[in-house]
């Protein structure tokens, strides 16, 4: 290997938890004197960073790791893997995607540029390694950037070994996460987006009470930002404080992601999820005075989930109207407790369900987009127009990557404009807005 050309690309795969990830061991490696490349072809070095929380996602991140050991045959020196699946599914990665040179846990995330070092055989000078010269990459756009909050997750639902990888609940230091939040605003980032596996108990580990409406408070303080969204809390922990926190004006978004799972009392209860749907309905009604909007995330085709089971979950999903959903046909978990069950459904029988689920879920989100045409909106666009293709923009109702879209037909702008558009359409969950000016709505 040239010591001059030594180079990295990573390949990140599933939720923005894991990029996060992501961004700190190629932060790391580019610290080292590793040129960070896009294209894992041209790399010395490629890492993958897995996800296992699905079967799917577990069957993804195969594929990527074989076709990045594919490559060694072009010139790739080494292929290390990271991430979740290294801690539960190693008999599945080794016998999977045979040829891995190292795998790296995450106990030695912060080890990560001398493991490739030991690969391909010798490391940058030491002198390279200071913290002045810490490099702080980005695999986000400019414009937007997920903040990790906590680590870890101490709930112990039944379909879930994210326990079992991450490990317990551990937050990380109020002062730490304000002063990330300020050098994204430095590097011109406008909205942050925190997250967690469960944002909504932070701080109860190391201060010894619930801090997330301070740390909000803290973060939508910091000089910059204009958005500040929240994501992934846990239903039995969203209480008036921190909607009346979220209700509470800009750069906070009146927005929340609390995947609920399931409605029917006697799936939650197998599920171990600690709440039922008097508890939902307490939640929803909570956040609806309140004016914010809601991303939900359910399972269909649970172990034991009767037909009488899946009716109770349209009909509060009829009622709630969550504006996003994303729905998962049941997998199952080896290692869970959900596995052991009894009453495990075909799998036709739990797709099916999921289908019948979205179709209605989609009357409701293309009734919800039509409702807003002819409103005055701010949204942040996220790709300036390119060729016959408009400039896409989002609402503060919309997260990056999993929402919708606002079509801008007439407009120049760029990725990371704030403009003030009137909604003229819809398509489908998307919109069509006419931009009006620049700057922050009224």
């Amino acid at each position: 290997m040239n010591p001059t050309r030594r180079s990295v690309a990573f390949i990140s795969l599933g939720c923005p938890k894991n990029l996060v990830d992501s961004e700190g061991l190629v932060s790391g490696m580019a610290s080292r004197g590793f040129r960070v490349l896009t294209d894992p072809a041209q790399a010395d070095v490629v890492v993958v960073n897995t996800c296992g929380f699905l079967e799917a996602s577990r069957d993804e991140s195969l594929g990527a790791i074989r076709d990045a050991v594919a490559l060694k045959t072009r010139g790739v020196s080494a292929v290390l893997v990271a991430g979740c699946m290294v801690g539960n599914y190693r008999p599945l990665l080794e016998q999977g995607a045979p040829g891995v040179d190292r795998y790296v846990p995450f106990s030695d995330y912060a080890r990560i540029a001398d493991i490739a070092g030991e690969c391909v055989g010798g490391m940058p000078e030491a002198g390279f390694t200071v913290d002045r010269l810490r490099s702080d990459v980005a695999l986000t756009p400019a414009h937007y950037s997920w903040l990790k909050i906590s680590e870890g997750c101490n709930h112990t639902c039944s379909f879930c070994v994210i326990p079992d990888i991450r490990g317990r609940m551990r937050s990380f230091p109020a002062d730490d996460l304000v002063q990330r939040a300020r050098a994204l605003a430095a590097r011109g980032v406008k909205e942050v987006v925190l997250v967690a596996q469960d944002s909504t108990v932070y701080g109860t580990d190391i201060y010894g009470e619930n801090r997330l409406v301070r740390l909000l408070e803290r973060v939508q303080a910091v000089e910059g930002l204009r958005w500040v969204r929240l994501m992934y809390a846990y239903p039995t922990e969203v209480r008036a404080d921190l909607a009346d926190t979220l209700a509470s004006g800009l750069p906070l978004l009146p927005y929340l992601d609390v995947p609920i799972q399931h409605a029917s009392d006697a799936v939650l209860r197998r599920m171990k999820r600690g709440y039922g749907r008097a508890e939902l309905e307490r939640m929803v009604s909570l956040l609806r005075a309140r004016g914010i909007a809601l991303r939900t995330t359910v399972i269909t085709g649970f172990p034991g989930e009767t037909e009488a089971d899946f009716r109770e979950l349209l009909d509060f999903l009829r009622a709630a109207r969550f504006e996003r959903l994303g729905a998962f046909p049941y997998s199952r978990e080896p290692g869970s407790s959900a596995d052991s069950l009894d009453g495990h459904l075909p799998e036709s029988v739990r797709k099916e369900r999921m289908q019948e689920l979205m179709l209605m879920q989609q009357e409701i989100a293309f009734e919800a987009a039509r409702a807003r045409i002819g409103s005055v909106e701010e949204v942040l666009v996220d790709r300036a127009a390119s060729g016959s293709e408009p400039a896409l923009a989002r609402t503060r109702r919309d997260s990056p990557e999993v929402d919708a879209h606002v079509r801008l037909l007439d407009s120049a702008v760029c990725a990371g404009d704030l403009v003030e558009v009137t909604i003229t359409g819809s398509h489908g969950y998307d919109l069509d807005g006419r931009v009006l000016s620049h700057g922050t709505a009224v």
